[in-house]
């Protein structure tokens, strides 16, 4: 009976282990985005290059707000990055989803926000 119990207690432990594994492992963003942009009404295209490593991020941003390099964190599905720029800080929070596709929000400094959808570009 004893020996029962400590190999479910085992095979549960590991069966928990991996679960948890895989809700804290990061997405992985890396590759060329399309970004389709829409902030109140006005929309726009970036074109967005990431890559992703041990939940960092580094990327490459080109579109109506310039182009700059950036970096950012994800977590699990999500992520974020943030644009520094003269007139303030653009940032990027959104989630990786199941179709591979992202999508999220983008807030300019407090002065406005948005939402974005992106696919993987060729």
């Amino acid at each position: 009976m004893i020996r029962t119990t400590v190999t479910r207690f085992s095979r549960f432990l590991v069966a928990f282990t991996l679960l948890l594994g895989a809700q804290f492992a990061s997405a992985d963003v890396s590759g060329n985005w399309t970004f389709a942009v829409d902030i109140m009404g006005q929309t726009g295209n970036a074109t967005v290059t990431m890559a992703e490593a041990d939940g960092k991020i580094t990327g490459h941003y080109t579109g109506q707000l310039g182009n700059t390099d950036f970096e950012g964190t994800a977590t699990g599905n999500d992520f974020q990055f943030v644009l520094v720029g003269d007139l303030g800080n653009v940032t990027y929070k959104g989630t990786l989803q199941q179709d591979g596709s992202l999508r999220g929000n983008v807030d300019l400094g407090g002065q406005a926000s948005g939402t974005f959808t992106a696919r993987k570009s060729n």
